[in-house]
């Protein structure tokens, strides 16, 4: 960095007061100079008008003699003479006046503007001499003329410069103000060397920034190359399909992946509009729509018809908005997601098999025990005496009863529902089926709050839903012999009703297996409750969900839409 010179520290005024003091001596003494002229100038129009009235004296005086030295006989003529006088003498009007004799005048009187008069004593009267006045009243006017320009230029000079003085040290009290933010500057630094100093320091501190920010962006390019390169070799590497778009639609680069779950044969596509690389399918529509309304697509998932076959892609579009926010193009990213929905489609199918599967085995072994006991009932009839056979016909017909409730059950289960949906309120209905099973619900002790929930349902299906889930509740407590069960029902944010017991509860890993068709833990029970209950939840758009601990109790939660 250059030294800064050092500093002068003088006495004298500082730049402000030097402007102040140079305009107004400047000011002064154009004003001393035009006193001056104007001086001169009265001087000058005083020598005139002596001069002038000289010259009209003389003129009379000459008048005069030349009147004095008429005869008698000449004097009687006189008129004629005073014509002559006025040629003569340069005389705008000529009177004599003679005691006892009348007036003789030629020429102007002496009673009109502009006109000035000489009188001079003859010797046997009074002549009066006019002049024209013309030429002193013009040197008049011309001097007050110009004393008036005077005065109004020298008031219009000091205003325009006492206005103009602000303009002229408003910009040094700015580079001032500006460079005291720079540096601190002493009372006793002259200003003018004060902003030197500091505007030299300011080119110094200028061309080390210059430097510095060379440097910086020499560094920044050579990242840049670098996070291109980096970019490139990570679009090469990505396993899944990214293209990039500009604002027109039109691909600015696309990776290998791309092209192969696409099935394209082009290396080259860089330029080409969405429809030339990809032609007129739906995936190309699908870009365009987006570029077009300038819109993100979030995992949408599309089939497109490929000469291999028919593949399932998954899409994600992000638009690209500069520093101003305006659009500068899209970024999709896709991927194959065929071999994925393969698999799913076969884990849903096995899945499908082993409910089946579990359902038969459940359906199996009720039959099973009931069947077995009907049997068992009827072979011990060979041997046995009537009234011996009368009680085990009758425990067969028993379990044939309870094996044509199984089936009953099943077949409601089974059988397709039509709902009849009204306007109701949650909270009536689950208060009617508390109210109807609090009398029979001994040892459980049922307890009730509920706000108002509106839905749109089938009153009759849902009210066995809530029935069937409060009878388990119930039967839950009565197993573990104590114990209370609420029923709460609100509606903040959704319609909701919530069975809490404190019964002998339930394993959170036989929950799934719960909802099943005979996959009952309860002594009696066929366990067609809650797969009939999660039925009737699943028509009204609604979800069930059982949570519990053993030995704690259990705690199932209904949720519906509102109306």
């Amino acid at each position: 960095m250059v030294a800064a010179p050092a500093r002068t520290r003088l006495t004298g005024l500082s730049f402000r007061r030097d402007v102040h003091i140079f305009l107004a001596s400047l000011v002064t003494f154009l004003l001393v100079l035009l006193v001056g002229a104007l001086v001169l100038l009265q001087r000058f129009e005083q020598q005139m008008e002596l001069a002038v009235r000289g010259r009209w004296d003389q003129s009379a005086t000459l008048a005069v003699r030349e009147l004095n030295s008429l005869t008698p006989a000449e004097q009687e003529e006189l008129q004629p003479r005073l014509i002559g006088l006025l040629s003569r003498y340069e005389l705008a009007g000529v009177s004599v006046s003679q005691p006892g004799k009348q007036v003789l005048s030629e020429g102007l009187g002496s009673g009109q503007m502009g006109i000035e008069t000489v009188r001079k004593p003859l010797a046997h009267g009074t002549m009066t001499a006019t002049f024209d006045a013309t030429p002193l009243i013009q040197a008049r006017r011309a001097f007050k003329v110009s004393v008036a320009i005077t005065v109004g230029a020298s008031i219009f000079a000091t205003i325009l410069l006492v206005l103009y003085i602000p303009r002229i040290t408003r910009p040094v009290e700015e580079m001032l103000t500006s460079a005291g933010e720079i540096r601190t500057r002493s009372p006793d630094d002259d200003e003018q060397q004060f902003l030197i100093d500091t505007f030299r320091d300011s080119i110094s501190r200028l061309k080390v920034q210059e430097e510095e920010l060379h440097r910086l962006h020499q560094a920044e390019r050579t990242r840049a190359d670098e996070l291109e390169r980096v970019t490139a070799a990570l679009t090469r590497s990505i396993a899944s399909g990214f293209i990039s778009l500009d604002a027109r639609g039109c691909i600015v680069e696309m990776n290998a992946a791309a092209r192969e779950i696409l099935c394209l044969t082009a290396e080259e596509t860089r330029g080409e509009t969405i429809e030339q690389a990809l032609g007129d399918g739906e995936f190309a529509t699908l870009l365009r729509t987006s570029i077009e309304e300038q819109t993100p697509i979030n995992r949408r998932e599309l089939r497109i018809p490929l000469a291999q076959g028919e593949r399932i892609i998954g899409i994600t579009t992000v638009p690209l908005l500069g520093v101003n926010l305006g659009f500068l193009g899209m970024l999709v990213l896709f991927t194959d997601l065929t071999p994925v929905r393969r698999l799913e489609d076969r884990l849903r199918e096995l899945q499908n098999l082993a409910d089946l599967g579990e359902l038969s085995a459940g359906i199996a072994h009720e039959f099973r025990n009931s069947l077995s006991a009907i049997l068992g009932s009827l072979r011990l009839t060979r041997d046995k005496p009537l009234h011996e056979v009368q009680r085990l016909v009758e425990d067969a017909q028993r379990e044939a009863r309870s094996l044509a409730e199984a089936v009953d059950g099943l077949l409601v289960f089974a059988k397709p529902m039509t709902l009849e949906a009204d306007r109701l309120d949650l909270a009536e209905l689950a208060g009617d089926v508390v109210a109807r099973l609090s009398p029979h619900a001994s040892p459980a002790v049922i307890e009730y709050s509920a706000s108002s929930a509106i839905i749109n349902g089938d009153a009759h299906l849902l009210e066995r839903a809530i029935d069937n889930l409060l009878r388990n509740a119930i039967e839950s407590v009565r197993q573990k012999g104590a114990g209370s069960v609420r029923v709460t029902v609100s509606s903040d944010p959704q319609p909701l009703l919530r069975i809490e017991d404190e019964g002998i509860g339930v394993d959170p890993a036989a929950v799934a297996r719960l909802f099943l068709p005979f996959q009952s833990d309860s002594p009696g029970g066929y366990g067609m409750g809650l797969p009939l209950v999660k039925k009737i939840i699943l028509l009204h758009e609604g979800s069930v969900e059982l949570t519990g601990v053993p030995g704690e109790g259990a705690q199932v939660t209904v949720r519906l839409p509102a109306a």
